[in-house]
């Protein structure tokens, strides 16, 4: 899925009285394509620049990716349900902040849910339904509680044999994050998307004269509604990134980590059910952790976990009988844009 973006269709801009093209490049890593588009950057050093900010990127994959043999994150997933393993100040420090980010979403955001999602198939790119005794034993290895952080040793431990760890949910904005901190060291500004599900920028050219499209669920290449970034991040999680369909039900890669056993999709019942979420927040890692938990927990029960977050907002994209309706909170215009569906 991704959320139309001007800047892709839109790469010249009138400065100075004549036409200067943007500095863009992109590259894949993570899974996705990561676009990088400079402002006002001197000639002589661009190539010297997008370098740094792609290999940035390429060294958090390289740390991250729970497909790469060489990762940190697979010597966690294969040695900490045999004791504890010391690990790096940056993989520990993202651990700790994703087990917070669980402990404030009652669990919806869940990075030991790689068990689960390797189940489904959706990691590899090969959804199905798995059957009830995977799915059992795919459940008994989920679970942010059983993920030990000992802060005095640095080191990592699964209290529940055959925990898999999948920071699938949030790499990407950590990595935008980072590469966003090197732009700013170097004093550019800049904005990164990352396959248009996390989208942040710095400096006044792209936070508030460059208004971001949020995507439309269902008609593909429309927006529902256009937001500034104003140097904050946004993410978007939705169900036509990765579903697939099965005995007249939808299917997502959003798994629900609280409840596996009872994957919820948008056709499961007449109530409205959750097609995507977009959030605005100070940061990626925490807009992309916060979307996909706001997409498990839904307006009812997200709206109080949003409350420990003042910083952020939210828009929830739902379908039901009558058709799509939006629920938001601190998002811009959402009145707008529920009137104009």
């Amino acid at each position: 899925m991704e959320p139309y973006n001007p800047l892709a269709e839109a790469l010249y801009t009138h400065r100075e009285g004549s036409l200067e093209p943007f500095l863009m490049r992109s590259r894949q890593a993570m899974g996705t394509r990561f676009t990088v588009y400079l402002y006002d950057t001197e000639a002589e050093r661009e190539h010297e620049v997008f370098q740094a900010v792609f290999e940035e990127i390429e060294r958090i994959e390289k740390t991250f990716s729970r497909f790469l043999a060489s990762s940190e994150i697979v010597r966690i997933n294969d040695e900490a349900s045999q004791g504890p393993v010391v690990t790096d100040p940056e993989v520990f420090n993202l651990l700790v902040f994703a087990k917070e980010l669980s402990e404030k979403t009652e669990g919806a955001f869940d990075i030991t849910i790689g068990r689960l999602s390797r189940a489904w198939g959706f990691a590899e790119r090969r959804p199905a339904i798995p059957s009830p005794d995977t799915l059992r034993a795919a459940e008994a290895a989920v679970g942010w509680r059983h993920l030990n952080l000992d802060v005095n040793w640095r080191t990592v431990e699964f209290l529940e044999s055959g925990m898999e760890l999948d920071l699938g949910a949030i790499a990407k904005g950590y990595a935008v994050d980072r590469a966003l901190d090197l732009l700013r060291t170097l004093g550019i500004e800049a904005m990164i998307d990352a396959g248009s599900s996390s989208i942040a920028a710095n400096g006044e050219y792209f936070s508030q004269r460059w208004p971001i499209g949020v995507a439309d669920p269902v008609r593909v290449g429309e927006s529902l509604g256009e937001v500034f970034l104003g140097n904050r991040a946004l993410s978007t999680s939705g169900i036509r990134e990765q579903s697939f369909t099965a005995d007249g039900r939808v299917y997502s890669h959003l798994l629900n980590p609280i409840s596996p056993l009872s994957h919820r999709s948008a056709e499961d019942s007449e109530a409205p059910q959750v097609m995507q979420t977009s959030i605005l927040a100070p940061d990626s890692a925490l807009a992309d952790g916060l979307s996909t938990a706001m997409f498990i927990l839904g307006p009812r029960r997200g709206e109080a976990v949003m409350e420990q977050f003042p910083a952020c907002s939210v828009l929830w994209i739902l379908s039901g009988c009558a058709g799509l309706s939006c629920s938001g909170i601190r998002w811009p215009a959402t009145q707008q844009i529920i009137e104009e569906r």
